[in-house]
């Protein structure tokens, strides 16, 4: 890889963790590598093999593919990244459990709207 193609990687994995409200070290647990690693590879000091980043998609919950894009801008929205993020979390939840995850997603909804309601349009 070009050196400049190691950069393009680095800030589309920053972007990428970024939008899911991640640190280095929070990315670097869930992809089992040392947060100052993912910092190197984020700057484009270092390359990854192509098993580290696949490990690193994974804790994205994005594909390679999608990493490897020119325009980082071109990746997966943020909408699908956070959906992605909200289906791993419940994912190994019971039924009982997801009903329960669900009424309060509902409850936090309806609360919002009313509290946007009672805000003056600026």
């Amino acid at each position: 890889m070009k050196p400049e193609g190691g950069l393009i990687l680095g800030k589309a994995i920053r972007e990428t963790r970024l939008k899911l409200g991640l640190t280095q070290e929070g990315l670097g647990k869930r992809a089992n590598l040392h947060y100052s690693y993912i910092g190197q590879v984020e700057r484009g000091n270092k390359v990854p093999s192509i098993k580290t980043l696949k490990r690193i998609a994974a804790a994205l919950n994005v594909n390679v593919e999608d990493l490897l894009k020119k325009e980082p801008s071109a990746m997966t929205s943020d909408e699908d990244i956070l959906i992605k993020e909200l289906v791993n979390s419940v994912k190994d939840c019971s039924a009982e459990e997801l009903k329960l995850y669900i009424n309060i997603i509902k409850q936090i909804r309806c609360y919002l709207q009313e509290l946007n309601k009672g805000t003056p349009a600026t």
